[in-house]
């Protein structure tokens, strides 16, 4: 059986390994963090990949940030970094006190940030990670702005 949708940097062996070293059944985990002894048993298996929700809940019943069940891979986006949290710009939005409309103009790379340590603090991530993933956000919107240009009125 291929895993579900999830958070596809999921790492079955280290849920397992951190569950084990607490001594915790499935379901005494299953209870800590909220959800089934089902879905921990799937996601054990790898017959599943949870959700955002889920592996945020399994962190904090295991005292772990998700990055140990699930490690960050190669060139991250805001928005990424936001899906992975299960939250919505509005959220996103709500948290740092600015509307839905300069979320999506900070994830796009259009527009930079006064307190860089709250907006990674909503994101779930180090100051130095929500920077990198914004400065990648902001090359993928220049990469698109070159794109448009079209050939014949040149690189001015």
């Amino acid at each position: 059986m291929s895993p579900s949708s999830g958070i596809p940097q999921f790492r079955a062996e280290r849920l397992r390994t951190k569950r084990e070293a607490r001594s915790w059944s499935c379901e005494q985990l299953a209870v800590m963090a909220g959800i089934t002894a089902g879905t921990i048993r799937n996601a054990e298996a790898g017959t599943s990949r949870p959700s955002p929700r889920v592996v945020r809940a399994l962190a904090a019943a295991l005292g772990c940030p998700v990055d140990e069940l699930a490690p960050l891979q190669g060139a991250v986006t805001l928005r990424g970094l936001r899906a992975r949290q299960g939250l919505t710009q509005r959220d996103v939005g709500m948290a740092v006190g600015v509307s839905t409309g300069m979320v999506s103009k900070v994830e796009n790379g259009r527009h930079g940030v006064k307190s860089v340590s709250r907006w990674a603090a909503v994101y779930g991530v180090s100051i130095r990670r929500w920077t990198a993933a914004w400065e990648t956000s902001r090359e993928m919107q220049r990469e698109r702005i070159r794109a448009r240009r079209s050939p014949d009125r040149g690189t001015q």
